[in-house]
């Protein structure tokens, strides 16, 4: 009888031990399940500003046919349709929103030739691309003020950006991307993309 008492109790000290230890690295288990960070591993700030997103063509995005390109910030296109924006299906000349491109005439500035076939590229004659206005769509030439997605939904003053092709310019009120393309901007710049490393 004393030998079953004194196993029972080793049993019973034994078990209370295993479950301390396992209660004692729980936490590291919980960790290591979570994927914490390898010690010295350098660990992103949550509370850190994220890098703008790419948007995606909007739902309320309409539709034009490309007639041709002016010039790296500048298409004449056709509506598809009478929208709240173009009440017309005829020719509306478009300047993309937020960017600026160097321009080809009166003079020939460095990098216009590449922004202007950069933009054919992207919106061949003939092409469906999908429009947004933002908060003024009309500028003082009576242009529509645009931003442009592809038909297969590439953001095209967001390529143009990115590129290299075109520098920032804001105007409020028309300043919903203005955070992505000055990113994009900064990293053309730092990268020496386009008119970046070509026009210095």
């Amino acid at each position: 009888m004393h030998r079953l008492a004194l196993a029972i109790l080793w049993i019973g000290l034994a078990a209370v031990l295993g479950v301390g230890i396992w209660f004692a690295t729980a936490d590291e288990r919980t960790q290591d399940a979570l994927g914490a960070p390898e010690p010295g591993a350098v660990v992103a700030d949550p509370a850190a500003p994220q890098p703008p997103v790419v948007p995606a063509r909007p739902a309320d995005a309409f539709a034009l046919t490309v007639d041709h390109v002016v010039d790296g910030d500048t298409i004449v296109a056709r509506p598809v349709s009478p929208n709240a924006v173009v009440t017309t299906t005829d020719e509306v000349r478009i300047r993309l929103i937020g960017i600026d491109t160097p321009e080809g005439a009166p003079e020939l500035e460095c990098w216009a030739n590449e922004a202007r076939e950069h933009l054919r590229a992207l919106l061949p004659e003939g092409a469906t691309v999908w429009a947004v206005a933002d908060a003024e769509w009309r500028d003082r030439y009576d242009r529509a003020l645009l931003y442009l997605w592809t038909d297969d939904g590439r953001f095209v003053n967001h390529e143009l950006m990115a590129a290299g092709d075109a520098e920032v310019m804001t105007i409020a009120p028309n300043v919903a991307y203005a955070d992505l393309f000055t990113a994009d901007r900064d990293a053309a710049s730092a990268g020496g993309l386009g008119r970046w490393g070509a026009c210095r």
